[in-house]
């Protein structure tokens, strides 16, 4: 019995240590984090607006399926992807 508890212990040990060196996340440098909230709403006038005002002064990249975008970064940017529906499906810095 204490041979399968050993080897468990084992199995899990290098999970454990690759998730302390994992690096810390990304700094929000788009204000993702004030503007994630909105995903999932229909991306009307009153919601692309509140968007632009917690987004500002940073630009906002409203992305919609199909379009054809820049593929250049920008840290600062927020890129808004609606769906077909036209509801924001996602949001990343970029």
């Amino acid at each position: 019995m204490k041979f399968r508890f050993g080897a468990a212990a084992l199995a899990f040990s290098p999970c454990c240590a690759a998730w302390a060196d994992a690096p810390a996340p990304p700094p929000d440098t788009c204000r993702l984090t004030t503007t994630e909230r909105f995903i999932g709403a229909k991306a009307i006038r009153q919601v692309r607006s509140a968007v632009q005002q917690i987004a500002r002064p940073n630009p906002v990249r409203w992305i919609t399926p199909g379009q054809p975008i820049t593929l250049d970064f920008s840290a600062r940017r927020l890129n808004v992807i609606l769906d077909e529906s036209g509801h924001i499906a996602a949001m990343r810095c970029g």
